[in-house]
């Protein structure tokens, strides 16, 4: 795998930076950053780091219709089985489009800026917004803690979502979350100081690459998360414009804002483009995902980078 990518991150001289790690979840101490050089391996040709926040019109379809296949709406996707009561089936996933702000009020209405929270089927300001400090979650009216998820479990519609933990013996999401947690394929690629691992093999205090105070750098792995997947899950199988062949979960966040199930044909990742993206059933029964110890818990997967589903 080359990683010639990382270079107008890195530069020629960067060292390492020192960093400590946490252990808030009982893990034993993920250790400190190698202060040695980062990896030579990382001195390929440059990259035009200052991607174009602008290519993505958030007041705009940009093309994208919710769906994976560019040419099929979100509605159109089928769900099977079929959704429950008050489910809608949008992009072959079953939501609550009164609190889900991707699909709120309906299929691919996405509630962002100011009013990124959907509540009745409508976008307004988050309630808690500004409330919650460190790395508390904004989670409609409450504040989620380090290591809690966001999500409208199975229950009355009308509730709405709320802060629940994964169990804290093997990290696994409870029922009715599992489309929050459900992240990477076991063979997804990591990018780490000694070449890429699969993900499924990485493990706390692991070291991988990040980016801390706006610099690449290796960090320890603070939590990790693995999350049942039902036999009917999805993913978007990616081929990258670098080789890297990807299977992850259509909700998976971006570094920008936007999700995996959101790329196109011709699209890019910080500046990986993106050759093939297609929604294609899952044959694994387990998604993985891990959470850096640095400022923006987001990991590098072959050269692109991509954010975490665990709350920092």
């Amino acid at each position: 795998m080359t990683f010639s990518r990382f270079s107008s991150w890195l530069g020629a001289t960067m060292l390492v930076s020192a960093l400590a790690c946490g252990d808030d979840d009982g893990a034993s101490d993920a250790g400190r950053v190698d202060g040695g050089a980062i990896d030579a391996g990382f001195d390929g040709g440059g990259v035009d780091a200052g991607r174009d926040a602008g290519d993505v019109d958030a007041g705009s379809d940009a093309g994208r219709d919710g769906g994976v296949d560019a040419g099929t709406d979100a509605a159109a996707v089928p769900c099977d089985p079929a959704c429950g009561v008050g489910r809608t089936c949008c992009g072959g996933v079953c939501v609550n489009t009164n609190n889900d702000s991707r699909h709120c009020g309906g299929c691919g209405t996405t509630c962002e800026g100011p009013t990124n929270y959907c509540t009745g089927g409508r976008c307004e300001a988050v309630p808690c917004d500004g409330a919650c400090v460190g790395t508390e979650t904004c989670c409609g009216t409450m504040c989620c803690g380090a290591g809690q998820i966001c999500c409208d479990p199975q229950g009355p519609i009308e509730a709405g979502p709320r802060c629940v933990d994964p169990d804290p013996s093997t990290g696994v999401c409870p029922q009715g979350c599992a489309p929050l947690c459900m992240c990477n394929a076991p063979g997804t690629p990591i990018a780490t100081p000694s070449g890429t691992v699969a993900i499924a093999d990485l493990k706390v205090g692991d070291l991988v690459y990040s980016v801390h105070e706006g610099a690449v750098v290796a960090v320890p792995i603070a939590r990790t998360r693995t999350a049942d997947v039902p036999s009917d899950h999805r993913v978007v199988r990616l081929v990258l414009d670098d080789g890297t062949v990807l299977e992850i979960s259509p909700s998976h966040p971006l570094v920008d804002g936007r999700t995996i199930g959101d790329l196109r044909l011709g699209d890019s990742i910080e500046g990986v483009g993106v050759a093939e993206a297609t929604l294609v059933p899952y044959g694994g029964d387990r998604t993985y995902d891990i959470l850096p110890a640095s400022d923006t818990g987001t990991y590098f997967v072959g050269d692109a980078r991509i954010d975490s589903t665990i709350a920092r």
